[in-house]
């Protein structure tokens, strides 16, 4: 379901009622004062109803299809592998009008170390609550990127909310994850970016945080997924290495082979050292993630858990062992919808993401005349980079065309004097995002102004290398630094899969999938350690989407787009032209707060004491098998615990 709901309460006014003279002593008459409590009255009623109908209402949030932006109906738990929070959208337990189904939740996957876990008895929450307002259309033309309400084409009587994507007469088209709009005059499509970099900063979706790592794995011999690494003057991968599992010092991904020089792991603190501030040679020493992703097969071969009937419900991609781990591609996985329950689910993502952003505390204790802090992120053939001088707070935003790993040219694309100067902590986080680079330090956005924008050629090969296995690397040289909380997120992937528009506007119509295996290829997900093999089977058997919209007419798509059902993908009974579009008259109102997520419970573990328990509707039948009626029966399945504090952190704006 993709509805939000409405509450009962709206924002109501008071009116202050008359009161007497005060040069009088003549007390007012009973009949006057009853009269002025009742317009009193009246007028509160009537206040009240204008706000609701011409300036905000409140909605609650049923669905998960706006996930990470808004929560519906979910549950929360923390990971017994990493101690990550992990948040399940729960909103398939329940039908459209709120009764549980059969298909409890059973188990998920941790967003960030991908061990499963049991979440049967995990509390459950409704979704967020906000506030629409429903009077900026009236001042000003709708926006992209908008968290917008609007009455769903196909049931006018059923609000909707997703982000507004497409404006009137546009022709967008979603490839790769990506959003894109043709020049006027049927010209070349061009990547849309989010208005606003902070917006895009918000709405972005968790890779890994290393403050977090999967240590049951690591101790039996795992590789961590950041090292300090070196170049391989052989260039080559030691593929027996790495089939034996043999030491982390042989660990090898795309030249890149681990060293014990440079950076100092200090895996209790979750940091990395280099102590280089009063070295002779002023060498580049580098940091690099690399994607090693345990499956649920590595974590079932770990744990041997006596569960593992039920957790066969994750299904296996074959792909790894404990004795080969073998870095992958980052992709459109979801942990918001990754999990299991009596029905079967598809839990596998394999869409490769090459928009990412890195976050990472600098902390600097001493440095050299000639010092350096260098960011970069992989994607395709090109590497981006963020070169700082600490000495004098200069940043250069960097492009290169990766061709041959023996010589690089880098292309200034733009520099600006940043607060990062001299000794001192700061938050930087370094983002490649829609043909942006965007670097914020501290918290604040960091302005290079428009050449931070780049754009892609068609001709180029906008494809994985293996480059892409090992996607963000830090560097530094000539300095005392410690970096720490390490995390990294990527962008939203639009799928492009869509209902294909019939020539007669009718309801019937063929659904395309982004991808469908074709020929002889192989499934994407069984190529991810292969970067190249990988494209060449997407190539060959994935579908762009285009949508054409007309005057007064939008496009909305929502953030969770596995999940999302939104203008790729709606009927058509009402026959229009543009089956995916929302003419402005549907339009209700912009999203602007979450003013109330949900209550944490306490006490009992942190799970509180149940007040209420679901309620499933089960069919009473007669000695012959015939139902005469139907009627709830109470399960063992706590609905609302007591006590509960408000959930504070997810009260903001909504971007």
């Amino acid at each position: 379901m993709n509805a939000p709901t409405n509450t009962p309460s709206t924002p109501s006014a008071s009116a202050k009622p008359g009161s007497a003279d005060p040069a009088s002593t003549k007390p007012p008459a009973k009949q006057e004062s009853m009269r002025e409590t009742i317009e009193s009255i009246a007028v509160a009623f009537l206040l009240a109803f204008l706000f609701r109908a011409f300036e905000a209402e409140a909605f609650v949030i049923p669905t998960g299809s706006m996930a990470p932006t808004l929560y519906g109906r979910h549950k929360e738990a923390t990971c017994t592998q990493c101690g990550h929070l992990i948040t399940i959208g729960a909103s398939e337990e329940l039908d459209r009008d709120g009764n549980y189904l059969t298909g409890r939740l059973e188990s998920s996957v941790c967003p960030n170390c991908r061990a499963p876990n049991s979440i049967k008895n995990a509390p459950v929450f409704r979704g967020d609550r906000i506030l629409v307002n429903k009077f900026p259309f009236e001042l000003r033309e709708p926006r992209r990127w908008d968290v917008v309400v609007f009455k769903y084409p196909e049931e006018p009587k059923t609000n909707y909310i997703k982000r507004l994507v497409g404006l009137p007469n546009e022709t967008l088209m979603i490839r790769q994850g990506d959003l894109y709009r043709a020049e006027p005059g049927g010209g070349e499509m061009k990547v849309l970016r989010k208005s606003d970099p902070n917006k895009q900063r918000e709405i972005q979706i968790l890779v890994h945080d290393n403050d977090f790592p999967e240590q049951p794995l690591i101790d039996q011999g795992w590789p961590r997924r950041w090292a300090a690494v070196a170049r391989d003057d052989e260039d080559r991968f030691d593929q027996e290495s790495a089939a034996t599992g043999g030491a982390a010092a042989s660990v090898e991904v795309a030249g890149w082979r681990e060293t014990d020089e440079g950076w100092k792991a200090q895996d209790k603190q979750h940091s990395f050292e280099l102590t280089e501030a009063d070295s002779k040679d002023k060498q580049q020493h580098w940091l690099r993630y690399r994607h090693f992703v345990p499956t649920a097969d590595v974590w079932r071969t770990l744990l041997k858990s006596e569960d593992g009937d039920r957790l066969n419900n994750f299904g296996s991609n074959g792909a790894a062992t404990l004795k080969r781990p073998r870095p992958q591609l980052v992709t459109d996985f979801c942990g918001y919808n990754a999990f299991s329950s009596a029905q079967e689910f598809d839990l596998e993502s394999h869409f490769w993401v090459g928009d990412l952003t890195l976050g990472c505390n600098v902390k600097i204790d001493k440095l050299a005349e000639s010092s350096e802090l260098l960011l970069e992120l992989n994607e395709g053939v090109h590497r981006f980079r963020c070169r700082i001088n600490p000495s004098t707070g200069e940043a250069q935003l960097l492009r290169v065309v990766w061709l041959n790993r023996n010589e690089e040219e880098e292309e200034l694309l733009a520099k600006t004097t940043t607060v990062l100067q001299g000794v001192g902590s700061h938050r930087v986080e370094f983002a490649n995002v829609d043909q942006r680079l965007c670097l914020w330090i501290d918290g604040r956005l960091v302005d290079f102004g428009s050449k931070a924008e780049y754009t892609l050629s068609e001709i180029e090969n906008l494809g994985p290398q293996e480059e892409d296995l090992t996607p963000i690397g830090i560097a530094a040289r000539g300095l005392n630094v410690e970096v720490s909380h390490l995390q990294i997120q990527r962008d939203i992937y639009y799928l492009s899969s869509h209902e294909q528009q019939s020539q007669d506007f009718s309801p019937f119509s063929s659904h395309l999938e982004e991808w469908s295996p074709c020929s002889s290829h192989q499934h994407l997900r069984h190529l991810l350690s292969n970067p190249a093999a990988w494209w060449q089977s997407y190539q060959a058997c994935h579908h762009d989407a285009q949508f054409e919209l007309g005057p007064d007419e939008f496009m909305m798509l929502g953030d969770n787009s596995p999940k999302s059902k939104d203008s790729r993908l709606w009927e058509n009974d009402r026959r229009a032209q543009h089956r995916h579009a929302v003419p402005r008259s549907a339009l209700v109102g912009k999203a602007f707060y979450i003013y109330w997520p949900h209550g944490q419970p306490f006490l009992n573990g942190g799970e509180g004491f149940a007040v209420t328990y679901h309620k499933r509707i089960e069919p009473k039948r007669m000695p012959d098998g015939s139902v005469i009626q139907e009627e709830k029966k109470e399960m063992d399945y706590p609905d609302v615990r007591f006590p509960f504090y408000p959930n504070l952190g997810r009260m903001h704006r909504i971007r």
